[in-house]
């Protein structure tokens, strides 16, 4: 025990030792592991302060909200106070600048360097290495972090090369050293009527300094905050059954609100009161009718009034069943219409019944059938055939690269199509066409240009002529035009 005033225990003063050995001859970068609670943070500042005092120091308490900048800058300041550096500026290239052809011998220990950035890191292996190459440089960098928090990245810069970072963990406390540090560290500074609640704690507690170190902030407010609360069991007794009798009388007061009988006479007022009334029915007698409703006693039978029933069959005047036409005059109509005419008073009347009673044999009758011209065949002029002015581009689009893209303006189904289309939709720049079959229907593939790149293809769409990109041009690659023209193949 170097510090009669600091408690080192056996492991802790082996893992320093290791770490003085390691950084006293030759430049290394040391990692050295351990949970939350290890207690790197006082193996860091202990080592410095004891193992490395020959040495130009720098210690590096990182925190979250650092920059690359600010780590920088206060490295340097610690080991060259009075010289100039670049903050943005890599940790070798400063060195370099600085020392020139000078010896040194550095030593940097960063507590949490599980919080450095990759480009930090990276910088820390980088001047390692450096150090490494000159035999007048001594620099040993250790690296207290999270256990494997550091080592892959370490492990990716250092792959194919000699130089290797050294790595040490932190162990638990054997339960001889926890129960030393416990009762230095802890239990001295324990009020007595916690001790026992301390000593519990302390059994179920994982043997790492900084887990027994938090054992020392259990308050005794706490256990005096729940006794206010609590009180005496008697008095906890007690609440209890004032909250069930509370409970038991709100029960019975809403049970004789709501009793059978109070219950039933409400149910039967409510369906009096939602009673629906109904018409009497109706019967033969008059009687009943006036007993039911009163202002039935004052109505009158005015049946008489109404008009005549309708009836489904119909009177004809003037066609027999013969269906022959009979012509009556106004003087004819007249007179059936004057009761006291008679066929006898009325030549026309009575050659009218003699008429009607005469049988009358239906008269044949011819239709002429006219004779019909003789219709010339109509002459159905047949389209002109669209004639074929293009050819298919196999061999040039197989001779662009798969990776290049072209874009696709239409697929038809016929030649004509396809010539149509090539007319109606004129553009500046190569027009490719290529068979191809899909689900055994054939289709010609009309494509535009070739591009590099698919954002090539697609910024192009926007140089084609208006009524072609309303058609929605879309670019395709040209590895899949390959394979449409191999299957029509």
């Amino acid at each position: 025990m170097r510090d009669s005033r600091v408690l080192e225990l056996d492991s802790q003063g082996e893992l320093l030792e290791r770490l003085s050995l390691l950084t006293r001859f030759g430049s290394n970068l040391v990692v050295v592991g351990g949970v939350q609670g290890a207690g790197k943070t006082w193996l860091a500042q202990r080592f410095l302060e004891v193992w490395a005092q020959e040495k130009n120091q720098a210690l590096l308490l990182c925190h979250p909200n650092q920059t690359e900048e600010q780590r920088r800058a206060s490295l340097m300041e610690q080991w060259f106070p009075k010289q100039g550096f670049y903050t943005n500026t890599q940790l070798t290239d400063n060195l370099e600048q600085i020392l020139e052809d000078e010896p040194c011998d550095l030593i940097l220990v960063i507590d949490d360097a599980h919080l450095l950035s990759e480009q930090l890191l990276s910088e820390l292996w980088l001047l390692s290495v450096a150090a490494n190459q000159r035999s007048d440089w001594s620099i040993n960098i250790v690296l207290m972090a999270h256990n494997n928090s550091v080592n892959p990245q370490l492990k990716r810069l250092s792959y194919g090369q000699e130089l290797k970072p050294i790595e040490l963990d932190i162990d638990q406390l054997a339960e001889s050293e926890a129960e030393r540090f416990f009762e230095f560290l802890v239990m001295r500074y324990v009020e007595p009527d916690m001790e026992k609640q301390v000593r519990q704690s302390f059994a179920k507690v994982t043997r790492y300094p900084g887990e027994i170190m938090a054992l020392a902030d259990q308050k005794k407010e706490k256990t005096v905050i729940v006794r206010s609360i609590v009180g005496s069991p008697r008095t906890l007794t007690l609440i209890v059954l004032l909250l069930l009798l509370l409970i038991a009388g709100g029960y019975w007061w809403l049970s004789q609100q709501n009793s059978p009988d109070d219950s039933r006479a409400r149910i039967e007022s409510m369906v009096e009161q939602t009673v629906i009334p109904t018409l009497p029915e109706s019967s033969a007698t008059g009687s009943q009718v006036e007993r039911a409703d009163p202002s039935f006693a004052e109505a009158e039978d005015d049946s008489a009034s109404l008009p005549q029933a309708v009836t489904d069959s119909t009177a004809t005047v003037g066609i027999d069943d013969s269906e022959r036409r009979v012509v009556i005059t106004s003087d004819v109509v007249d007179a059936l219409l004057d009761e006291s005419a008679t066929s006898e008073t009325i030549p026309e009347l009575k050659e009218l019944e003699e008429t009607v009673i005469q049988e009358v044999a239906p008269e044949e009758t011819t239709i002429a059938t006219p004779e019909l011209e003789p219709v010339e065949p109509e002459v159905v002029e047949q389209p002109p055939q669209t004639q074929i002015n293009f050819s298919f581009a196999r061999e040039e689009l197989l001779a662009y690269s798969p990776r290049s893209y072209t874009l696709q303006l239409a697929a038809l189904n016929t030649l004509e199509e396809v010539q149509l289309f090539i007319d109606e939709h004129p553009v500046d720049g190569e027009v490719r066409i290529y068979p191809t079959l899909r689900n055994d229907v054939k289709w010609f593939i009309v494509t535009f240009e070739n591009y590099p790149t698919i954002q090539a293809a697609r910024d192009a769409v926007v140089t084609l002529p208006n009524e072609v990109q309303q058609l929605s041009p879309w670019a395709k690659a040209m590895a899949q035009v390959h394979r449409e023209i191999e299957t029509a193949n």
